[in-house]
């Protein structure tokens, strides 16, 4: 029997063994062996060439996360393997997550709840800004970027939107707040690097919900000192968990969240039942949906 490993610590196994016509396991790391025909791959664990030559009998790669930055997809479908990914699984979670942040950040809930905390009773120390006729730049217009976009649009913001690959200056020095939804490419430079930072409104908000090294963390701590931006909100950082020395969790007025804006019950699961069905399509003989890299 064919056998399909599980390599995600927050896997919901039973979801992927009533999809699969094969022989489920659970592993901690990436294993190697003949029989082995597809991998469940979560995002905590990156796949290496050198593993794939392990896999001789590997038909599939299904990533249970949105992004594949931590397949080599060239190498996966150069060996005569499909990749696939889940992208999509918690579109409606992020974009909630970010509107939330973004809102958090304009009305300085946090700032004024820490204050108030502390001793202090000053509408001042975080003053609230309105948010109808706040600019809002979403900088990668995918499905993510546009399901912000259209949440943003209904509290009265105005919305300015780019590519990473398109010139973002516009977007940068008219937004009140920037907020990112773009992939990582292995290699590249952060979309929002020092420059771009330099480039933001002085007095704007950050906001990243896509992944630490899209984002120049090392600038944006230095702007946030300055003052030039005027607050940031990050669920993701460079590592993760940061270790206790990570500059991030000093930097002022700034709200962290832990790689949280995925999550519901409802995205918890579904990653898991869209890598299945895609590893049950490829055992079929079919084309699987959310294809990535083709044989």
């Amino acid at each position: 029997m064919p056998v399909v490993v599980v390599v995600d610590p927050f896997a919901v196994v039973s979801e992927v063994e009533s999809r699969v016509p094969a022989e489920v396991r659970v592993s901690s790391v990436v294993p190697a062996g003949a029989g082995i025909v597809a991998l469940l791959l979560g995002p905590e664990t990156p796949l290496t060439p050198a593993q794939l030559d392990a896999l001789p009998d590997l038909r599939i790669v299904a990533a249970t996360s949105a992004g594949t930055d931590h397949v080599p997809v060239d190498a996966v479908t150069a060996r005569g393997a499909w990749v696939t990914s889940t992208a999509g699984y918690c579109t409606d979670e992020v974009a909630d997550h970010t509107i939330a942040l973004v809102l958090g950040l304009l009305r300085g809930v946090t700032a004024l709840d820490s204050a108030v905390r502390a001793g202090r009773w000053d509408v001042r120390e975080a003053a609230p800004r309105r948010i109808a006729g706040t600019t809002l730049g979403v900088i990668g217009f995918g499905a993510t970027g546009r399901a912000v976009a259209a949440r943003a649009t209904a509290l009265g913001m105005r919305v300015l939107s780019a590519s990473s690959g398109e010139d973002l200056s516009p977007l940068l020095s008219g937004s009140d707040v920037v907020t990112l939804h773009v992939p990582h490419r292995p290699g590249a430079k952060p979309v929002l690097d020092a420059a771009g930072i330099a480039a933001l409104r002085p007095g704007a908000f950050v906001v990243n919900v896509a992944r630490g090294a899209v984002l120049d963390t090392a600038a944006l701590g230095a702007a946030l000192r300055s003052g030039h931006v005027a607050g940031a909100a990050l669920d993701v950082l460079p590592s993760e968990p940061p270790p206790p020395d990570d500059p991030a969790l000093s930097f002022p007025r700034t709200v962290l969240t832990p790689h949280a804006a995925w999550y519901s019950a409802t995205a918890a699961v579904r990653p898991y039942v869209w890598a299945a069905e895609s590893v049950a399509a490829v055992l079929a003989g079919q084309e699987p949906p959310r294809v990535v890299g083709r044989p």
